[in-house]
This record gives C-alpha cells, structure tokens and sequence, in this order.
C-alpha cells in the first residue's frame, strides 16, 4: 500500500468535497421528502436490504449510504476524506436517516474490523472508487473478512475502457497501466455533470474550482478486480457491461438518455462505461491448494495476541458453529478473549508474522482449535494438533455434533469417540461428541 500517495488524496478529496456540495442544495430536505440517490442497477446488485447489516465503502459524502438505509439497511460508510464523513454525519443527523460513518483509510480500517470480528451480510462500492487504491488485494480480503458467510459483496463502478480516453474522447492512458497517474487534483466533476449528481436540481455554487492539491490514480483492468475478489475466497455470482454511465458525464459531448444515464455522443459507436459484479462469500471455505500452503510457525502466546486470536475465534465460530446464533457467540467472544485466553496453555500458529490459527489446551484436552477461515485447509489445524500431540502424547477433545466437519478433522487426525452428551456445558440442546487420542 502506498500510504503517502493516500494522504495526498485525502487532502484533494477534502478539497473538492466541499465544491461538490457546493451544488446540491437542500439535501437534508431532499432525504426527508424520500428522495434517493440509487439507481436501478445497485438495487438489483444488492436485492432486498430489509434487516441487514451493509457495509459502504468509500462512501463519499454519504448521500448513497442514506438512500441504501432508506431501503431498511443498517449502514455504516467507510471514507478516507474528513470532509466527506463530516458532511455524511450532519446530513444523517439533519435528514433523520440514521446511518453511521467513520473516517479511515480503508486498508487501515479492515485491519480494525478484522481484529475487533465486524461482520455484514453486504459489502458495497460504487462509482470511481478503486482508482483511488493502491492494491486490490488487501481490498478484496479485507471484503472477504468482513463479509458474513453466504453475505454478498455488490460492486458497480466505471469502465476501464473508457478511462483510455481524456475529456475529448482522444486515446490517451494505457489500459490498467501499472504505475499510478498523476493529476492535478480531484476536480469538480459534479459541476461537469449537471443534474445527472444533483438530483433534487444543480446550483451553481463554488465557480472555477481549482484544486490546490494533486492527487494520484490507479486505474485497474476488469480481470485485476475480478482475479483479486477471486483469490480471496469470494465466488462471482455476476459480471455485466453497460454502455451508458449513470450520472456522470466525463467526456464532452455527452447526451441524457433519460433518468440520469449518459451516452456517448452520436457521432460514436456504443462502448462499455460502466460495469457492475456480485460476489458471494462461500457459507464454508474450500480447502487451499495443496502448491498454495503457507509456509507456518508454531510459537507459544503472547499477551498481544489477545484480540486477533479472538478475531480469529469469532470468524471461525460463526463458520463452525452458526447454530449458537450472533447473540450468544458475541456474549462467548468476550469469555475467550478475557477468560479462557489469559487461562489456557495456547500455542499459535503464525504465517507471514500474523497470527493464523491457535491451539488453546487445558492439561491434555483440547479446549478449542480455530484456524482463520481465509487460509481454511492450508494445514494449520493439523499442524497445531500434531505439535500439541508431540508435546503431551494424549489428547482428548470435545466437538458440537452439529460441526461436522470439525468432528471429520478429527477422526482424521485419529480421534475416536469416548461418549456422547446431549446438551452443551451450558445446558443448550446441541450434542456434544468426547473424543481422544493417545500416542
């Protein structure tokens, strides 16, 4: 990630916030008469929203991200620009549409969620958006880690085709070149575009804006997006070409098609502006390939382990053991983390020098074994129990029938059954399965 040429961005993004909204009105008037900024193709993208916990990403000035809670989400909008997240909070509190927004760099803000095992059932980008990162591939992951399993990550943004071209329709930039382009600074491109971006009537506002910082950006090719959400564990459900661009009219002599989507100019053939995917994260992970196994180190835990083991508890749990429900895994994270953590004899597994998996043991019984499910099947598990067998030579186990395939790992591993209990130590109806092993 390159971190200087993010905080560039920043500051031309909080510049040019200010004359964008320059041209918009009322709009905490226009959200309480119901209006909204959604086209059809983002609402068919996500489907019904009802209930649902959305993540927005690079959520701007948050116009979107209310329009998206109008349709009875519950959002929160990730934006790097103070500006911009200063603005979404006022017109959250002054529309009456709740919604909350936090100010991050994006890369910055999966590390955070991922530790502290935030999870949505839809992720959601829209628009000009990855041009403004420098690395897809923390971007997907971190997509991947906070996505719910069989949550859905919707995704539409413009063309890369066309951003060959400059303002004149003149080939100018190398498709998905890959150093980044050096601008001028975030223009005013709401002024360019009219009411195609200011739906409830364009005012004229901040007149010749002129950035006074340069920005920089990464223009990425459709198979760099679809590759990077494919290697991190996401599944493409849909991949769709549009020839118009909604709203934004960026090369001149753009023509109104009707309800804000823009055309090319007569004179030109039909060429794709815009396109639009839909991924979903696997209910389970599959197991990684067998030439892509990580390279691990078992060492014994650190106070500082706390939180990302945790994490990795939580995201693990909800695979293995979504049968408890959200609430009361939420209750037992805050038992691991500050119980049975500091308690047991833990031993972790580290790849790349950040925690991947962990063994928690109690004498010779297994108290819990939970593997990061980005890195599922890559042998971790595996690794950690033979380390534990090397050390203690008896291992016994307690496993919810329910996990099935928690109790198949371990019959692998040479676990038998001892017995059998209905009803989980805390009284709940799940079956629990004692097994053991003895070298």
């Amino acid at each position: 990630m390159q971190n200087d040429l993010h905080e560039a961005n920043r500051l031309s993004w909080n510049a040019a916030t200010v004359a964008h909204n320059s041209h918009k009105g009322d709009q905490a008037a226009f959200f309480r008469n119901g209006g909204s900024t959604l086209y059809p193709e983002e609402i068919e993208l996500l489907g019904d929203l009802t209930g649902l916990d959305l993540l927005h990403l690079q959520c701007n000035s948050g116009q979107d991200s209310l329009s998206l809670a109008r349709l009875g989400a519950k959002v929160t909008g990730v934006d790097i620009s103070d500006e911009a997240i200063a603005f979404a909070t006022r017109l959250s509190s002054e529309s009456g549409v709740e919604a909350t927004f936090e100010r991050a760099d994006l890369f910055h803000w999966f590390d955070e969620a991922k530790t502290y095992g935030l999870a949505f059932d839809r992720v959601f980008a829209s628009y000009g958006t990855i041009c403004w990162l420098s690395d897809l591939g923390p971007w997907a992951r971190g997509i991947a880690s906070v996505l719910k399993p069989g949550g859905r990550f919707a995704f539409i943004e413009f063309h890369p085709f066309a951003m060959v071209f400059d303002e004149k329709w003149s080939p100018r930039y190398a498709y998905a070149p890959k150093e980044p382009i050096s601008e001028s600074g975030v223009g005013d491109y709401v002024a360019a575009s009219g009411t195609g971006l200011a739906p409830d009537g364009y005012e004229q506002g901040v007149v010749d804006f002129h950035n006074p910082h340069p920005s920089f950006e990464f223009n990425w090719g459709i198979a760099d997006v679809v590759q990077a959400l494919i290697a991190a564990g996401l599944q493409i459900e849909r991949l769709k070409e549009y020839p118009y661009a909604n709203g934004w009219a960026g090369f001149e002599g753009m023509r109104d098609s009707g309800d804000g989507r823009m055309l090319p100019p007569e004179t030109m053939p039909s060429i794709p502006l815009m396109y639009a995917s839909a991924a979903e994260k696997p209910k389970r992970m599959t197991s990684a390939p067998a030439g892509s196994r990580p390279e691990t180190v078992i060492r014994p835990y650190r106070a500082e382990d706390r939180d990302q083991l945790a994490a990795i508890w939580l995201s693990a749990s909800r695979i293995g053991h979504p049968f408890l429900g959200e609430e009361r895994l939420l209750t037992q994270l805050e038992m691991v983390r500050d119980t049975y953590l500091p308690m047991a004899d833990n031993w972790v597994a580290e790849v790349d020098g950040r925690p991947a998996g962990f063994i928690g043991l109690i004498d010779s019984f297994v108290g819990g074994l939970f593997v990061d499910p980005e890195i599922h099947g890559a042998g971790i598990g595996r690794g950690l129990i033979e380390h534990a067998a090397t050390r203690l030579g008896h291992l016994d186990v307690s496993v919810y029938a329910d996990n099935a395939s928690a109790v198949e790992f371990y019959r692998r591993r040479g676990f038998v059954e001892t017995g059998r209990q209905e009803t989980d130590d805390e009284g709940l109806p799940f079956a629990v399965i004692h097994m053991a092993r003895a070298f």
